[in-house]
């Protein structure tokens, strides 16, 4: 417990030195640098790269259970459809794709990437002139896009998009990535804690009812705590109060008349992610028990890899993406 909580503490640490530097780039940095470039860095620098870095990882970790499977995934071209797919909403969203690309959030593209990704999986295997295994092998192809490249791409959207402003989208992924893991906090310590009743045994017999409720609670609580905190820090003039009521001025402010307020937000999209990231979570384990492995990887001592770090979050940004900017409208 003591090096999960340890290994738990640093990721949070580095991703928000990470995430602070990002917003450093776009409001200082960019303003500096003309032209396109300049409005790519307003729009993010190393969160995107991040994204592309992880998920390119975590494909190395989905081979490796693809393997274990006996299934020949073509894992050269998944990965240049899963880099396509997350640097989409990036370029569209600084012009580089057109603007009429840019008011549709790079949907354009990601959809083609989608086309693309089909076509050239069956142009692949009708030149591999052995049909043996085409269902499996193309599926498993198909799968490594979906599940990276267009479900991490919802995140890039979070930071990038056309309507956020350019430093406040590094804070509202942040927001969702820490409330997200709330849920992975609560579902430990309560399922540790108080565990009786096995959720789904034959796909991860580690986890509880009590802990899947405990995860709920926790990524609710996290939310509202979030939306909460400029209220009462009452607009400190410190700059660590500064920079928590930049961080979360999209998050806890009433957008427009008759929405729900900042509170029930939080409170709502904690229980929407937390449900998301758990399926996310038990969906992996269902990966890697076909597989017969019980980690995706050994990057992490005494924690796993990249997928098993990022499996909630891949479920959670699209659901998140979906009620903050169409739901709610919060950006």
């Amino acid at each position: 417990m003591f090096q999960r909580v340890a290994y738990g503490i640093l990721a949070i640490a580095l991703l928000l030195l990470l995430f602070i530097q990002d917003v450093l780039i776009a409001k200082e940095v960019a303003v500096r640098v003309p032209g396109p470039v300049g409005e790519l860095l307003r729009r993010g620098s190393l969160v995107p790269l991040l994204f592309v870095a992880v998920l390119l990882r975590a494909s190395y970790e989905l081979k490796r259970i693809f393997v274990a499977k006996g299934v020949r995934a073509h894992v050269a071209f998944a990965n240049v459809m899963i880099v396509v797919l997350l640097l989409a909403p990036w370029l569209s969203a600084a012009g580089w794709l057109g603007q009429g690309v840019a008011e549709q959030e790079g949907l354009i593209w990601q959809l083609t990437a989608l086309m693309v990704t089909v076509l050239g999986s069956g142009l692949f295997w009708v030149l591999r002139k052995d049909p043996e295994g085409t269902v499996r092998d193309v599926g498993a192809t198909m799968l490594m896009v979906l599940y990276l490249g267009f479900l991490g791409s919802f995140g890039v959207m979070l930071r990038c998009g056309k309507d956020i402003p350019a430093q406040e989208g590094a804070w509202l992924l942040l927001i969702v990535v820490l409330v997200t893991k709330a849920s992975d906090i609560g579902a430990y310590f309560t399922g540790t804690a108080i565990g009786r009743h096995k959720l789904i045994p034959t796909v991860s017999p580690g986890k509880s009812v009590e802990g899947a409720i405990g995860g709920l609670l926790g990524s609710a609580l996290a939310g509202v705590l979030l939306a909460a905190l400029p209220t009462w820090l009452g607009g400190g003039s410190e700059p660590w109060a500064m920079l928590v009521q930049d961080a979360t001025r999209s998050f806890s402010t009433q957008q427009e008349a008759g929405a729900i307020g900042p509170l029930w937000r939080g409170f709502l999209l904690g229980l929407a992610v937390s449900a998301a990231g758990q399926v996310g979570d038990l969906f992996e384990s269902c990966l890697k028990r076909d597989g017969g492995l019980k980690d995706s990887g050994n990057l992490i001592p005494r924690y796993g890899g990249v997928l098993d770090l990022i499996d909630s979050p891949m479920y959670a940004m699209p659901v998140a993406w979906f009620l903050l900017t169409t739901v709610w409208n919060v950006v």
